[in-house]
Formats: structure tokens, C-alpha cells, sequence
């Protein structure tokens, strides 16, 4: 019994560690982030001619010894205090092999004052810097996303990757990256392993009116079998180092010319990014992974760009070639202030709106020739035959929690003969896409309505899929939700004396503001101030003290912010007196 007993714990053992490979789409071992601070004392001022690298800069700088990371890591990047350009290089240092990587800048733009771009590693267990001068609070950001930061964890890493490699052989080849529709083949955020970087917030949406196009600054000696690896440590930094919602990039393209799905929301839809800071709203992204300064990309990557920015512009039938101007969003790392009329190519390098050399010298000047084949590409492909038109309206686009979006449209065939008895699904973008919350069906006239519960801010479209077959979806709709606030207070208190304000704030919030007004001798309410109210959970509650004798007027405001229209209370009246 004993015996039988411990065979069955064992292969539960074994199911229970195998499990999370035990799936046809590729494996992806765990990733970990951590944290290494570096002491002035871990170096020394480099003598002069060697800031920044060895080679040119004069002045001296810093240059560490040795580091040992706490564990092996794949990507590694800097982040420090204060404001400082240190011009940061780095050589790590194969675990495996023992051998050094050549020097690497871990940031070729003009900014970087509080942070460098990550560098692949691919394996590494100690690294060296070389500065242009030591930042105060310097500290290494790692990634390891290939399950191997420890010996446990690369021993785990082989027997799931056994685990999955035998469970392919029996079920089948795992589902490749497919295009559809003209899109070229892109692989899917699930198959990169974005399920360990998830974001922090729903997507969002703008235009497509121009294409940027980056290099992420890795080193390009990587193989096939790290890129999507590479994604997922570039997402998690970009997520848990530098707090963005979600990895920056639209798309990434590796320099075997594989396409791997960005920041979520929708390969086929004008997801915002965190790639060209002031444009973002108005353009997509891509970055080929590695750094392009000096060495061209490969003409497998070329392609695979070319493909990929000719099938996303024509899907709302941007040109290649020429120009548009935008209006400037501002930032600092924008080459324009905020407002400004800013007139681009249809594809751009990162360096025409932004303070950075990125996408790399070798790789911009070869813009103008992918502008060409872009532009020929597009023209051989043909546009999608219309399968039917799809319209969605909101009755009220800022609704007051909790009311829900009452929504409408019409569905008309491509001539524009009403669609009846047709069934539509309500989405909402999601972290993952878009999901289904609702399904309604069309009237004879091919009008349709629904109602949809909301909490916080959101982008809706509706889709159908008419019995001739194909998909129609409708233009995105945005839809913002107003907090519902309450307050609480005397309507009599005594001048000088602290009373206590209450209410509460749904959906849940974090902070609100208690705006104090006065009513002065011309009738009129004047602000006396406005004072940050703490909220746990969904109610708040603080002391106010009044004073003057005479009549105030309290209310409570929340501010706009991704997910919800600003807010206020109604107005609480109350009159301070004076004491006895």
C-alpha cells in the first residue's frame, strides 16, 4: 500500500511540475525580475580617455569592477536618482562559457536621464560598467526569461521543456503564427509569453496617420530560439521597470524576419504605444530587435517590416509615401513643444520626433528604400471585399455610475440594403483584445440596441458576422464613466472647531480632493482650498476645522484619468458659528 501510495504522489509530482508545458503552444519557461544596487565602491575613475567606453570622450569617467549578479539573467538595464546622461556601456559575462560579450552603449539617444534602454544578455552571471561619470541610487534591473536565474530553476526549466517537447511529439506540431486577411504571419502575445507580463490597464486607441519605426538597442548575436524570450524580457522591463502599462512597441521583428505581436489590443487595430513619445495617439510602432548604429538589419528583417507596415497602413488606407503633419503632444524627449504642427514622412524614423538617434544610423538611411517596397507591396494587395457595414452610437457618452451604455446602430449589406435577424456582439477592448459582453440581433429594418453595464472608462465595437460570410466591425467607440460621490457633513459647526466629513467614492478610487468654499459679501462662493482626501476602499472620511463664522459650501471632486471622467459630489451647505 505504502509502495502504491508513493508512486502515485510521485506522478503527481511529475503532473503537477510538467503541467504548465504540457500545451501545444510553444513553451515559455518562468520569468524572474530583480534588483541590484551598485555602490560607488564597486569601481574606480577610469582614466582619462575611457568615459563612456574606452575610445574618446576624454575627462576620465568610472568604470566598475567585476559584478556578479545575484542570479543568471537575460536582459539587463540601469536606473539612477538623479538627472544624468552617464553615456553607459556594458560587457557581461557568459555563464556557461565564461567568455565576455563585446561593449555595448545601453543607450544611444540624447535623453536617458533617469534610465538606460535594457541590453540582452542571453545567459549572463556578472557584467561591468563603464560610465561617463557615477549617478547617485545606481541600481541593474534584471529579466531572466528563460527559466534558468537559478539551479533550480533551469533543472525545472529541462524537465517542462522535455515534458513539453514529448507532448508535441504525440499530439502534433504546435500551432504556427498565421496571417490572415493579407496580414503577414505574426506571432501571438500568447505564444511569446505575455500571460507573465500582463498589463496593468485596459488598452487604448487613436489613429494610424504614420508609422515609426526603432531599434531596441540589443545586441544582434542572438539565434531564433531567443527572440521570443527577448520579447517578453523587454515587456517585463518596460512594464516593471520603467511602470509603462504594457510593452511600448506596436510590433517587434526579429532579424530571422519574424513578426511578434506588441502591446495588446488588437494587431489589426490603432492600439496607442509608449514608442514616440508625443505621437503615439496618431501612429504605430515597430522595432527590429537590436541595434543598427553601424550594421544594417538583416534583409530577412527588412522584409518581414516591409510586409508588416504595408499590410497595417493599408488597412485604413494610409500611403506609404509622402507626408502628413500632426500636432505635437509635447514631452521632454520631444524634439517639438507641445502644439506644434509637425510634418513626417508617412514612415518615420524614431529620430524625426523625439531626441534620440534610434532607429540607428544604418537602418535610417535605408528608410527611404523600404518606403518604396512598402509602397509596392500595397499596391499588389487587394482591399477586403466589404461583407457589410456596422454602426455604433451611445445615447450618452459620459455616463454617471452606474449607469450602463445604451448603444445602437444599423447593419446594412454592401449595397446598403438593411441586414435583418442579424446577430452582433458587443466587444470591449480588453488587456487580451477585445471581448464579447453582449449579443443582440438586428430588426427587419436592420437596426439594433443593447444595454451594457460599465464601470469604468471604455472602448466598444460591434461586429457581426452575416450569413455571406466574412466579418464586419464597426468604427471603436469611447465610452467614459463618471465616479458617483457622495458627502457627508454638519449642517452647523462651530468656527474653530474640527468636524468630521464622510462619504464615499464607486467605483473604487484611491484618492478624491474636499474642495472648501466661503460665501463672501458679494453673494458668491470663493474656494478656500482644495485638500487630498485619502479613500480605502470606496469611502473616505477626515477632519475639517472652519475659521470664520459663515456660511461654506463642501464638495468632493476625483480627477480624469484612464479609467474615469472626472468626478464631483453634490454641494454640502453648512454654516460655521461662533462659539456660545
Amino acid at each position: 500500500m505504502r509502495r502504491v501510495l508513493a508512486v502515485l504522489v510521485a506522478a503527481g509530482l511529475c503532473v503537477w511540475l510538467a503541467g504548465p508545458a504540457l500545451s501545444a503552444r510553444p513553451f515559455v519557461p518562468q520569468a524572474v525580475d530583480f534588483v541590484q544596487a551598485i555602490a560607488p565602491d564597486a569601481g574606480t575613475a577610469a582614466p582619462a580617455g575611457t568615459a563612456g567606453g574606452g575610445g574618446g570622450g576624454g575627462g576620465g569617467g568610472w568604470r566598475s569592477a567585476i559584478i556578479r549578479a545575484p542570479e543568471r539573467f537575460d536582459l539587463v538595464g540601469l536606473t539612477w536618482r538623479r538627472s544624468a546622461r552617464i553615456d553607459a556601456r556594458i560587457r557581461v559575462r557568459d555563464a556557461a562559457r565564461g567568455t565576455w560579450s563585446a561593449w555595448t552603449a545601453m543607450s544611444d539617444d540624447s535623453s536617458g536621464d533617469e534610465g538606460s534602454e535594457p541590453v540582452w544578455a542571453g545567459g549572463a552571471d556578472a557584467y561591468e560598467l563603464r560610465l561617463k561619470s557615477y549617478p547617485a541610487g545606481l541600481r541593474a534591473h534584471f529579466v531572466n526569461s528563460t527559466g534558468t536565474a537559478t539551479a533550480g530553476q533551469r533543472l525545472l526549466t529541462a524537465l517542462r521543456r522535455h515534458a513539453h517537447d514529448a507532448y508535441v511529439a504525440l499530439t502534433g506540431a504546435p500551432a504556427q503564427a498565421q496571417g490572415q486577411d493579407g496580414a503577414p504571419a505574426i506571432v501571438a502575445r500568447a505564444d511569446w509569453g505575455a500571460s507573465q507580463c500582463k498589463p496593468r490597464a485596459d488598452p487604448t486607441y487613436g489613429s494610424v496617420q504614420t508609422a515609426f519605426v526603432h531599434h531596441t538597442v540589443n545586441a544582434n548575436d542572438y539565434g531564433p530560439q531567443d527572440s521570443a524570450a527577448i520579447v517578453l524580457a523587454i515587456c517585463r522591463y518596460h512594464r516593471d521597470t520603467n511602470g509603462w502599462y504594457d510593452i511600448g512597441y506596436n510590433f517587434l521583428v526579429d532579424r530571422f524576419g519574424t513578426v511578434f505581436e506588441g502591446r495588446a489590443g488588437g494587431v489589426d487595430q490603432a492600439v496607442i504605444g509608449a514608442q514616440a513619445q508625443g505621437y503615439n495617439s496618431v501612429s504605430t510602432g515597430v522595432a527590429e530587435i537590436g541595434t543598427f548604429s553601424a550594421v544594417a538589419p538583416s534583409a530577412a528583417a527588412t522584409q518581414a517590416t516591409e510586409d508588416l507596415l504595408a499590410w497595417k497602413l493599408s488597412l485604413t488606407g494610409v500611403p506609404a509615401l509622402g507626408h502628413v503633419t500632426v500636432r505635437s503632444g509635447g514631452g521632454p524627449d520631444n524634439r517639438y513643444a507641445t502644439g506644434t504642427p509637425v510634418t513626417f514622412q508617412r514612415i518615420s524614423g524614431h529620430r524625426d520626433a523625439d531626441q534620440t538617434s534610434c532607429p540607428g544610423t544604418a537602418l535610417y538611411r535605408r528608410l527611404p528604400a523600404i518606403r518604396d517596397r512598402v509602397a509596392a507591396i500595397a499596391a499588389q494587395l487587394s482591399p477586403p471585399a466589404p461583407v457589410a457595414t456596422v454602426t455604433l452610437a451611445a445615447a450618452d457618452r459620459t455616463l454617471q455610475y452606474p449607469q450602463d451604455a445604451q448603444l445602437s446602430g444599423r447593419v446594412t449589406d454592401p449595397g446598403g440594403a438593411p441586414l435583418p435577424a442579424t446577430a452582433v456582439s458587443i466587444q470591449i477592448a480588453s488587456r487580451a483584445g477585445f471581448a464579447t459582453v453582449a449579443e443582440v440581433t438586428t430588426r427587419e429594418d436592420g437596426t439594433w440596441s443593447a444595454q451594457v453595464p460599465t464601470q469604468y472608462k471604455r472602448t466598444l465595437r460591434a461586429v457581426v458576422r452575416p450569413a455571406s460570410g466574412g466579418v464586419a466591425a464597426s468604427p471603436l467607440l469611447s465610452v467614459a464613466v463618471a465616479p458617483q460621490i457622495s458627502l457627508r457633513a454638519p449642517r452647523h459647526v462651530v468656527a474653530g472647531r474640527a468636524f468630521t466629513v464622510s462619504g464615499s467614492v464607486h467605483p473604487q478610487r484611491t484618492a478624491a480632493t474636499l474642495e472648501v468654499a466661503r460665501k463672501g459679501s458679494d453673494g458668491a462662493f470663493h474656494v478656500l482650498a482644495r485638500l487630498p482626501v485619502k479613500v480605502a476602499g470606496t469611502t473616505f472620511r477626515t477632519t475639517l476645522r472652519l475659521r470664520r463664522a459663515a456660511l461654506h459650501r463642501l464638495r468632493v471632486l476625483t480627477v480624469n484619468d484612464a479609467r474615469n471622467a472626472p468626478g464631483r459630489s453634490g454641494d454640502v451647505l453648512l454654516r460655521a458659528v461662533r462659539a456660545g
